[in-house]
C-alpha cells in the first residue's frame, strides 16, 4: 500500500516495504531519515509520543527514535493494533501484547519488522575501528568461520551485527544482557546470505549451550542489515 510520506519531507523518505528473505511472512518497512531536518515538533506532526528520557537528548538520537516509531506506527495500524511503541527499562521496544518485533537505524536509515526475532543495521567497520574492537566481539577460533569471500573489515561487521540481532532476538526470553562471548559464528554462506549462530552459554531455560540460530545479512545502503529467527514458526 502507499505509504504517506510525502508531506514529512525532508525528514523522512523514501519509506517502502522491507523484503526478508529469511522471513517471508513477516511484515516489515525501511525508510531514510535527515537528522539535520529533524525538528521537535515532528513527534506531533507524525503522531508518536516523545518520551521524557529524550528530552535532553541530541538531535541524531531524537531522529532515530522518531524515524523508527514511525514506522511501528505505520505497521501496527495496518493490522488495527494500538500505534505507540515505547522503551522498556533497558531501551527494548515495548510492543502490544501478544506481538514481538525488532527496529534498528544507523546512518540516516530505520528498519523496523513484525515477529519472534532480531533485527540490526550497521555501517562497515574501518580498520581502526575493527583493530580495536575485534578482541571484545570474537572467541578464539570464531575468526575461521568468518574467512570467505569478504575483507575481514566486513566480515567482522557482520559478526558484531550478527550478535547483536541474536540479543535483540533473544532478550525477551533472558531479560537481562549477556556478552559478545555468549554467541559464535559457526558458519556463513558468503552467496546465499546466510549464517549460523550457536549459543556457547546457557542464558535460560530452552536456551542452552550449544543451541544454534540460523540468520540472514542484506547488503543495502552502504550498510549490512542482520536478521536472526529466534524460535521455531511453532514454538510459544
Amino acid at each position: 500500500m502507499p505509504i504517506p510520506s510525502l508531506e514529512l519531507a525532508p525528514f523522512l523518505q523514501n519509506v517502502s516495504p522491507l523484503p526478508l528473505p529469511l522471513a517471508s511472512g513477516v511484515a516489515a518497512l525501511r525508510c531514510d531519515f535527515m537528522v539535520e531536518a529533524y525538528d521537535d515538533v515532528l513527534f506531533s506532526r507524525m503522531g508518536v509520543t516523545r518520551p521524557a528520557s529524550l528530552e535532553r537528548a541530541v538531535a541524531k538520537r531524537k531522529s532515530e527514535y522518531l524515524a523508527a516509531r514511525y514506522l511501528c506506527k505505520l505497521l501496527l495500524a495496518e493490522r488495527g493494533l494500538p500505534t505507540q511503541v515505547g522503551s522498556g527499562q533497558h531501551r527494548q521496544p515495548l510492543w502490544p501484547e501478544g506481538w514481538v518485533g525488532a527496529i534498528t537505524h544507523s546512518a540516516g536509515v530505520a528498519v523496523a519488522a513484525f515477529c519472534m526475532f532480531g533485527l540490526d543495521l550497521e555501517r562497515w567497520m574501518s580498520d581502526k575501528t575493527a583493530d580495536n574492537v575485534e578482541s571484545g566481539i570474537l572467541v578464539d577460533g570464531e575468526r575461521d568461520a568468518l574467512a570467505g569471500a569478504w575483507p575481514f573489515t566486513r566480515a567482522l561487521t557482520l559478526a558484531f551485527s550478527a550478535k547483536e540481532s541474536l540479543f535483540k532476538a533473544l532478550y525477551p526470553r533472558v531479560g537481562g544482557y549477556f556478552d559478545f562471548d555468549a554467541a559464535e559464528m559457526a558458519d556463513v554462506d558468503w552467496v546465499a546470505g546466510r549464517f549460523l549462530i550457536r549459543l556457547r552459554k546457557t542464558l535460560a531455560p530452552g536456551l542452552e549451550a550449544g543451541r544454534a540460530f540460523e540468520g540472514g545479512f542484506h547488503v543495502m545502503d552502504g550498510q549490512v542489515l542482520t536478521l536472526i529467527l529466534a524460535f521455531e514458526p511453532n514454538h510459544p
